[in-house]
């Protein structure tokens, strides 16, 4: 199943590189909020152009000091249709050489959530290319870019600014294609920021 996760990430990565990326949309569980946000699209045939300002944040977090898995374990797991019966799987991500991954299962809800550490690419230069709409909004004081594509209708991807060539990325969706239940896409993008705020309250 979490080939099948890492396989819509690749398909959903319409980039100019070989990096991944592309997200999709869900149901936000309620008593959340976020803050504005605004909608840019991206296609192969457009190319932006608009040089990045300075990125603001309320501090840097180091990444590479991050226990991934212990984020993982410490968000509301169960809330995300995730498995809490056994502890999530912790790897060197195939998608971030280098970086460090964390995954973890839902099998009666068919969810899966893959976190990345990423050390060594930026927000900025990871979205630069990235063939997606790109939804950017801001959770507790951070950046966050939701990234969506028709290509890959059952998963959501997140990226999460928080460190310069730093960023925390979210991949969560529908495990199994196959399988049911399948969950909206929409209710799957609406969820990321629910996800990038409890990870960001663990760091």
């Amino acid at each position: 199943m979490r080939r099948l996760i890492v396989l819509g990430c690749l398909l959903l990565a319409g980039c100019a590189t070989a990096d991944p990326g592309t997200p999709t949309p869900g149901d936000r569980p309620g008593g959340t909020t976020t803050a504005t946000t605004t909608t840019t699209t991206t296609s192969p045939a457009e190319t932006t152009t608009t040089a990045p300002g300075p990125v603001h944040r309320p501090r840097n977090i180091d990444v590479s000091a991050v226990d991934i898995c212990g984020v993982m374990t410490g968000l509301p797991r169960a809330e995300l249709g995730l498995d809490t019966d056994r502890p999530p799987l912790a790897g060197d991500s195939g998608l971030f050489p280098g970086s460090k991954d964390c995954f973890n299962n839902g099998t009666e809800a068919n969810l899966a959530l893959t976190l990345v550490a990423v050390v060594n690419k930026g927000a900025t230069q990871y979205l630069d290319g990235a063939n997606a709409k790109i939804v950017r909004t801001e959770v507790l004081g951070f950046p966050l870019h939701v990234l969506t594509t028709p290509q890959s209708p059952q998963s959501c991807f997140g990226v999460l600014d928080v460190n310069d060539g730093q960023m925390i990325f979210i991949n969560y969706g529908v495990a199994a294609s196959s399988s049911q239940p399948d969950t909206p896409q929409i209710t799957l993008c609406q969820r990321v920021p629910d996800i990038a705020r409890a990870a960001l309250a663990l760091l």
